[in-house]
């Protein structure tokens, strides 16, 4: 079926007013929700401010990061305390082993690097046959050598 230049002209026409009839509902239903959004963020970010200042203020008291105990119930002071210093026990017998633990460890990598190492290898590959021969040029030495000449210090002249 032909359509004739007059129906092909209203289709185009139509559709480009479907067309930009959306594009302008979608416009206008960001508008609206953008204005939603900003007219609320005063009144939510008050909101959240005085949620966080009451928890902050209704928080039991805390010197370090041990657990606050609440007493609740039938217990009794003297019974948090003691479940409250038994748990610090528990943390610093907890830390020792660790420390512990790792030196342990550091005392055997170091006794097996060292028994892994020939010293009379290492000393050949190097050339040193003693530790003299090592220090026996170095350049921060405190002595003067023939090679350097004595500085002049400024300590006469007053």
């Amino acid at each position: 079926m032909a359509l004739n230049q007059e129906d092909r002209n209203t289709e185009s026409t139509s559709s480009a007013s479907n067309l930009s009839s959306v594009v302008l509902d979608f416009l206008g239903c960001s508008y609206r929700a953008t204005v939603r959004l900003i007219k609320g963020l005063p009144s939510r970010f008050l909101a959240f401010v005085k949620r966080k200042y009451k928890e902050f203020r209704s928080r039991p008291k805390r010197k370090d990061i041990s657990r606050v105990y609440v007493v609740v119930g039938y217990t009794t002071k003297k019974r948090v305390d003691e479940k409250f210093n038994a748990e610090r026990r528990m943390m610093i017998i907890r830390r020792g082993l660790l420390v512990l633990i790792f030196v342990l460890i550091l005392l055997i990598a170091v006794d097996r690097l060292t028994g892994a190492i020939n010293y009379g290898e290492v000393s050949q590959i190097f050339g040193i046959e003693e530790w003299g021969q090592v220090v026996e040029n170095d350049p921060f030495a405190d002595r003067t050598t023939e090679s350097t000449p004595p500085v002049a210090t400024e300590s006469g002249n007053s």
